[in-house]
């Protein structure tokens, strides 16, 4: 029989979780939403890989803790001020956020989509990344505070999604 006690949390699914991946260096989690369109779509699978955080640099994926949920975001700036902090953004959102060195678990290093499995540390990955993580840098760094100006880097932003969208999805 199913009861209130037996529910689990979202905090001890993330402890478990992370104690499972702590254990293993390495291991797969879902997508849950498309923040990190259109390289990351809900239903993909993302290969987690243990990381010091010092060696997480600007253009890197990471999952990291943040209150009750585990996040799949892009790292677009690294800096030091009193311990080592990270901007993270997701691809498909334009807000930031800040995350401590401490609630990130590790690094993607690959992606499941379908029956196929794209390792990012291939040389045309490592490209398309570049390019998405400009994408996403631009689109924080760079919003025009003039309404037609934001229009026209809005419309630019957004045919180059779809451009590589149509790539991605061909995969």
């Amino acid at each position: 029989m199913y009861t209130d006690e037996n529910k689990i949390t979202s905090n001890i699914s993330i402890d478990l979780w992370k104690e499972l991946y702590l254990r293993k260096r390495q291991t797969w989690l879902p997508v849950l939403s498309d923040s990190m369109g259109p390289l990351l779509r809900t239903g993909d699978h993302v290969l987690i890989q243990s990381i010091m955080p010092d060696n997480i640099k600007p253009g890197d994926i990471i999952v990291f803790k943040n209150s009750d949920k585990l996040i799949v975001h892009r790292i677009i700036r690294k800096f030091n001020n009193n311990g080592l902090l990270f901007l993270q953004k997701g691809d498909n959102t334009t807000n930031a956020g800040i995350v401590k060195s401490e609630d990130i678990l590790g690094r993607v290093v690959a992606v499941r989509k379908r029956n196929k499995t794209i390792c990012l540390n291939d040389s045309t990955w490592q490209m398309v990344n570049r390019i998405l993580t400009c994408f996403s840098f631009t689109a924080y760094y760079l919003r025009p505070r003039n309404p037609f100006l934001r229009r026209i880097a809005g419309f630019f932003f957004n045919e180059a999604k779809v451009l590589l969208n149509h790539k991605i999805t061909k995969i």
